[in-house]
């Protein structure tokens, strides 16, 4: 009986001291809220919240660039007679730059000048002159009448032509005429020393005449019908139709050609042949091909040079590029006209003004990640920048007006969220919230969301060992615990049914033997 009564008595011991225990904590605490919530207002430092712009920027670094720069070099070999620029000089397109001395060219060229020449006067000829109209025309007509003479010479040789059939029978008729001539001869000799008054003679005479006149007619007929044209001439007189035919053609494609003035093919044939005699002519002279600045002079008047010697180069400042590296991250973020800062390592206190005109459309591995190149051009450069310095670039992806801004050194991280904290009604009260761009100074960031409002107190300065339950509020059972009161009680009130979790450091004794509350 004696053991039961000494094992109650340490029990109740036990129980003593633990609120014993408990008192003297709730104390502490109390009295170190009550310092907390006493320095709210004296000790923390705070900025109210205010609504404003926010712009969202992609940055990276490159190095500038001209849109475009020639290296000119001579074309062909002789002696410099004239350098007509100088270094630093800007230069038009199509300015005469330098040029070789005439007597130390080579003889293509020289004669490059006189083709040159007999080119212009053809395609001026083309243009104004109306001699070459008159000409097509006169040939025209020249060459339809030849074709009409050459028709009716065909014809006339296929009318004119006999047969076969006609010469042989032009043939057959000379042979009985020439017989029935022989008959009558013979007939004739034997009467012909009868008187003339003899009636036998004068038959055996008139046969011999009539015989005569047939034959000698035969033999006409059968030379002329011999005479006419055969097939070979009248082969002949075709082809020249058909040459007669070819020529008239050709000249009315002329006149078509002339005859409402130069075609575009011909005033493109004529003005090429002027552009290949210049072209020639043109290897004794520098001619600026763009607009820019000599940037540099390689050679001097006397300098004797050859085909691909180094003469002149020109810069086109008034447009300048720069490159920029972006992450495979941002890519998306990044658009055509988007706006562009740029700032000089070498240029300080003034900010360039440039925007996006290309972004590529394959991207660079590097590094584990893919990188795009985007372009971006300066639109308002001075003489301060020169091609290859470094600059810094920052692309406006966003542009916002009117959101809430809080201070961004104000942004703790609370178990594993962003939080930040605001003093209402002296009370500091943590605040979780989503943050979203950051300006680019990176003082102010946006709030998306949380129960931020604009004219709100937010703490610069918490205390370094603030926590969620400091931040919910602090009571005795808040304090006491160092936990935040679950069921949504603030300033540490209990609500009915509410749980708390106990100090760490072990486990909380029951004094009512319902077991263990275990600290976190």
């Amino acid at each position: 009986m004696e053991k039961k009564r000494r094992k109650i008595g340490k029990r109740w011991i036990l129980i003593v001291a633990a609120v014993v225990t408990v008192a003297s904590t709730a104390g502490f605490l109390f009295l170190r809220q009550r310092a907390l919530n006493a320095n709210t207002v004296t000790d923390y430092s705070t900025q109210t919240v205010s609504s404003g712009s926010i712009t969202g920027t992609v940055g990276a670094t490159g190095n500038v660039y001209t849109r475009q720069s020639v290296q000119l070099n001579w074309k062909t070999s002789g002696t410099v007679s004239q350098i007509y620029v100088e270094k630093g000089q800007k230069v038009s397109k199509d300015t005469l730059l330098a040029e070789l001395e005439e007597s130390s060219l080579q003889q293509d060229v020289i004669n490059a000048a006189i083709e040159l020449a007999v080119a212009q006067k053809d395609l001026e000829d083309l243009l104004n002159s109306n001699t070459a109209r008159a000409k097509a025309e006169l040939t025209l007509i020249q060459t339809e009448q030849a074709l009409e003479d050459a028709k009716k010479e065909a014809q006339s040789m296929l009318y004119k032509r006999a047969s076969q059939e006609t010469i042989d029978i032009s043939r057959a008729n000379l042979i009985q005429a020439e017989a029935a001539l022989e008959k009558a001869a013979d007939i004739y000799n034997l009467n012909k020393s009868r008187s003339a008054d003899d009636v036998q003679y004068a038959a055996a005479l008139s046969s011999y005449a009539k015989a005569q006149q047939t034959y000698n007619s035969a033999k006409m007929n059968l030379e002329y019908v011999q005479s006419l044209p055969d097939a070979l001439t009248v082969q002949q007189a075709n082809a020249e139709l058909a040459l007669a035919e070819a020529q008239y053609q050709d000249a009315k494609r002329a006149w078509d050609r002339i005859k409402d003035g130069p075609t575009e093919e011909d005033l493109a044939a004529a003005e090429a042949k002027v552009a290949a005699a210049q072209a020639v002519l043109n290897q004794a002279h520098i001619i600026a091909p763009i607009a820019g600045t000599v940037v540099a002079i390689e050679t001097l008047p006397g300098d004797l040079v050859s085909a691909g010697t180094n003469s002149i180069k020109i810069v086109d400042f008034s447009h300048l590029y720069m490159d920029i590296s972006v992450s495979e991250v941002d890519i998306n973020l990044v658009k055509l006209g988007q706006p562009v800062e740029i700032v000089f390592d070498a240029i300080s206190d003034k900010t360039y003004n440039g925007l996006v005109t290309d972004i590529a459309m394959e991207g660079t591995p590097s590094g584990g990640t893919v990188n795009y190149n985007v372009t971006a051009e300066i639109i308002d450069p001075d003489s301060q920048i020169l091609p290859g310095m470094t600059a810094t670039a920052d692309i406006v992806v966003t542009q916002k007006e009117g959101v809430v801004l809080v201070p961004s050194s104000a942004i703790r991280a609370l178990n594993n969220q962003q939080v930040v904290y605001i003093l209402r009604n002296n009370v500091l009260q943590s605040v979780v919230v989503e943050i979203g761009d950051t300006d680019a100074e990176g003082t102010a960031s946006e709030v998306l969301s949380g129960n931020v409002a604009v004219g709100d107190l937010i703490v610069l300065n918490p205390p370094s060992d603030t926590n969620a339950s400091e931040a919910q509020g602090f009571g005795l059972f808040g304090g006491l615990f160092g936990g935040r009161m679950m069921g949504g009680g603030d300033r540490g009130e209990m609500p009915p049914g509410g749980d708390f979790q106990p100090p760490s450091g072990g486990n909380f004794q029951d004094p009512s033997g319902g077991g263990n509350i275990q600290a976190p």
